[in-house]
């Protein structure tokens, strides 16, 4: 298979730069970067993902669970507190049958219970 040869002639080395760095760039979906936020509770990311709507809250992920399920398994009260504030359900349930409250108090998170 022959290789491809991209040519950067009459590019400033700026320029150059940018796009061979564009070319190795790893790019990921908008929900994969969404719930990394979530979990490591990132706020202003989650925040900005919302208000661009970039991903819809109650969508069940690979792991079989929400973004507010997620945020609460991670124990992070804000987060919850600004998924609910932007309209994640608080009644979905988890593939298993799991609401986000079932999590919380399950997993010793009285205050997100609350």
């Amino acid at each position: 298979m022959p290789s491809r040869t991209v040519r950067y002639e009459g590019y400033s080395p700026r320029q150059r730069r940018r796009r061979m760095l564009a070319q190795r760039s790893v790019r990921f979906p908008n929900d994969v970067l969404f719930l990394d936020h979530v979990r490591q509770g990132d706020l202003e990311q989650v925040g900005r993902f919302i208000r661009a709507r970039k991903v819809a809250l109650d969508t069940l992920y690979p792991s079989g669970l929400a973004a507010l399920h997620e945020a609460v398994l991670s124990g992070n009260l804000e987060c919850v507190k600004l998924l609910v504030k932007y309209g994640a359900d608080i009644h979905q349930r988890d593939e298993t049958g799991w609401t986000p409250l079932h999590i919380a108090c399950s997993d010793g998170y009285p205050d997100i219970a609350r």
